[in-house]
Parts: structure tokens; C-alpha cells; sequence
């Protein structure tokens, strides 16, 4: 389509319909490009073509590119639309040949309501703006009193008769490269597609949440999960998704009935959100994917606790063991009271984390670990009313 000389290009071949129109009313005349302020007494006509406004096309702000195939991703093109104010100029101040002037200009501007591709490639053949989909259109721009006090003002320059025009639309094409991924080869185990079943409820199985033991926010690998949901009786395998594993974890069921699936953690799963979805075996070619839920595996702390860590009058190290262990490219915050202190980035899994603690003041602070938003479990829901967990907690000491 166009490139970042385009509203260059476009200005030149206005400029150049423009320069046409008063020589046929006027010999010698010429048209001009220069800020009002910048334009002096001359012995000869002009008209000045001012660009004085540019704008984004709404409409067009989040078109696809030309030439984006369904499926495939491209940034939009820039769309702007030009306001330009056409001024005559004549010697003497003469006003009579001034609005001679005007006409000719008008008169020629009337005459190419749009600017062709051949105008544009003639006029400016440094630029691909002939190439774009979209034509760039001419159209008046009526001013009222405002708006001619207020655009000769910023000029600051004597008022001179004009008219404006508006240019739509110029687009000029982003840089980022467009995603084409290549086209898929089957869809579904035997290439047939999605499965369609007729029913006035939900047609397959779904799941409603996952639900960790106790009531609590997270779950830690070892615990029971209990997944809810409909049509599950037919549940054969749990897959267990996370930002940071290449593939899904896999395994399966402990108990299945209809509307509940339990589960155990595996081990090997990392800490922090991830989802959970069932297979679910059909008569069909293929097994059903149930929807995803969220399900927040949480870390534990495995270093001795209650800690102790000398920070306040000046900064302390404090390393925390944790399971399980923290993957390359999660993100990991020791909470000590109100206060998050984060780790180093972490490149590759480790199970100790070091932190630079304080200073802090002086006393005993509840401890949490949190990777990639899960916490350790710092309430006793055990008891009435709930408590902090004691020993899961920090002295900070001179």
C-alpha cells in the first residue's frame, strides 16, 4: 500500500492540481507550500496549499491489511485523513485577482474529486501510495467563525480568504510483519471436524469449577481436587495445563461419578495457576475435551520455620526451600508481613530461593512464599475464629 512518504505524496500532487488550475486563470502563477506565517509580499500570484491538520480515520483503525487471509494476523495500516487550507496570494493585495485565483484553484480541485493513481505516481513517484486499496478522496471542509479565528490565530498571520478540503483517506502501512501460520491438516483425530450433537442442554460434558481441599485457595501436589460438573461419568484421563510446561500434564482420575471427577496432584506440578480439563471417552471417533477451569497449585515452604533473619538496621540474606521446586521464568515474591520482596530472576528450576531482606523493623512477621501468584497457605481454617499459622513466620532482629 503506502509507505511514510505519503502524506509527502499527497500533498505534492494537491499541490500540483492546484499549480494547474491558476496557471489556466492566471500567466505566472504558481502554487505554493509554506506555513502562512512564513509567506511574504511578492510581485507574483500564488496560491499556498497548507496542510494544517491531520487526523485518524476511526472507521478504518482496525481493518486488517489488505492481502490478510482468514486466520492470519497483520497490524493495520495507519489511516489518516489531511485537512489542507488553499489561500490565495496576490500582489499588491489585490483582491479581485486573488479570488481569480481561488477559482482556478476551486475549479480544478472540483474537477479531481479524487486523486487517481496515475496522479499520485506522476506527482510523487518516490512513494507507493498508488498502490493502496483505498482512494483518496477530495471532499470541502466547511469552517465557521470558530474556526477560522481560531486557525488564523495560531497562524498568527492576517486573515486571508481560503477554503479547506479534506483528504480521506491515506493509509500508510505498518512495519510489523504479518502472522501466516501454516494451514492445519486434520481436524480432530481422523481429519472429520468438531463433533455436533442436537439438545435442548448443555450437549456434552462441561466443568463447573475445581475445587481444592478445605476450603482452601490453592492445592499442593499430594492433595485430592474435586473437579464438578455434568455428563462426567465417562471421565478417563485429567489434563493439567500450566504457562510454564511445553505440554499438558496427563494422568488419570481417582474417582469418577456424574457431576464429580477426584483427582491427586502429581508431583511434578509447578506451582502457581494453571487449568484443568477431562477427557471424556465417546461413542464417537474421538474423546470429548471438557471446558478448562482454573486451578491454583500452591508452594510450600521446606526450609525451618519459624525463620530468623538479621535485617534491621541494614539489609540480610534469607534463603527459602521450597516445593515444589520453580521453574525457569516464574516469577517468585517472599511476603514478609505487608512487605513483597522479589527473588533474582529465576533461569533455571531450583528449589532455594535467596532474597535480600530489609531493613525492616524489628519484630515477628507472617511468611509467605508466592510463585507466579499462588501463596503458601498462611491460614488455619481449622480453627474458630481462623488464625495465621504460627510457626510460618519471620523474626526480623537487629
Amino acid at each position: 500500500m503506502s509507505d511514510a512518504r505519503a502524506i509527502e505524496a499527497v500533498t505534492e500532487t494537491l499541490r500540483g492540481i492546484v499549480d494547474a488550475g491558476v496557471k489556466s486563470v492566471t500567466a505566472g502563477a504558481r502554487a505554493i507550500t509554506l506555513p502562512p506565517n512564513a509567506i511574504t509580499a511578492s510581485l507574483e500570484p500564488r496560491v499556498n496549499v497548507y496542510l494544517y491538520q491531520a487526523e485518524i480515520d476511526g472507521a478504518l483503525r482496525n481493518t486488517p491489511p489488505a492481502g490478510v487471509a482468514p486466520g492470519e494476523t497483520g497490524r493495520p495500516a495507519l489511516p489518516l485523513v489531511l485537512y489542507y487550507l488553499i489561500t490565495p496570494y496576490a500582489p499588491d493585495a489585490d483582491d479581485i485577482q486573488a479570488h481569480r485565483l481561488l477559482g482556478g484553484a476551486l475549479l480544478a480541485l472540483h474537477s479531481h474529486p479524487v486523486l487517481t493513481p496515475a496522479d499520485l505516481t506522476d506527482a510523487a513517484p518516490y512513494s507507493d501510495i498508488a498502490h493502496q486499496v483505498e482512494s483518496v478522496r477530495i471532499c470541502w471542509q466547511p469552517l465557521d467563525d470558530k474556526d477560522i479565528y481560531a486557525l488564523w490565530s495560531a497562524f498568527q498571520a492576517p486573515y486571508r480568504v481560503s477554503a479547506a478540503f479534506e483528504l480521506r483517506v491515506v493509509l500508510i502501512d505498518s512495519t510489523v510483519a504479518a502472522s501466516a501460520p501454516l494451514p492445519v491438516l486434520r481436524r480432530g483425530a481422523d481429519g472429520s471436524g468438531p463433533a455436533v450433537v442436537a439438545s435442548l442442554g448443555y450437549p456434552g460434558p462441561a466443568i463447573t469449577s475445581a475445587v481444592p481441599p478445605g476450603g482452601q485457595p490453592t492445592a499442593l501436589p499430594g492433595e485430592k481436587v474435586q473437579v464438578l460438573g455434568v455428563g462426567l461419568a465417562d471421565a478417563a484421563e485429567v489434563r493439567f495445563s500450566h504457562p510454564v510446561l511445553p505440554a499438558p500434564l496427563t494422568f488419570p482420575p481417582d474417582e469418577v461419578t456424574g457431576s464429580q471427577v477426584t483427582f491427586t496432584v502429581p508431583a511434578d506440578a509447578p506451582a502457581g495457576f494453571g487449568t484443568v480439563a477431562l477427557s471424556v471417552r465417546t461413542t464417537g471417533p474421538g474423546d470429548w475435551f471438557t471446558n478448562e477451569s482454573p486451578l491454583g497449585i500452591g508452594p510450600q515452604i521446606t526450609s525451618a520455620l519459624p525463620a530468623t533473619v538479621a535485617a534491621a538496621q541494614h539489609s540480610a540474606r534469607l534463603t527459602v526451600t521450597c516445593r515444589p521446586p520453580v521453574l525457569a521464568g516464574q516469577d517468585a515474591v517472599l511476603l514478609i508481613g505487608g512487605t513483597a520482596v522479589p527473588a533474582p530472576p529465576v533461569t533455571a528450576t531450583t528449589s532455594d530461593l535467596a532474597f535480600t531482606v530489609g531493613p525492616l523493623p524489628a519484630g515477628s512477621y507472617p511468611l509467605r512464599l508466592r510463585v507466579d501468584g499462588a501463596d503458601t497457605r498462611l491460614i488455619d481454617s481449622t480453627t474458630t475464629p481462623p488464625s495465621y499459622l504460627g510457626d510460618q513466620s519471620v523474626t526480623v532482629t537487629p
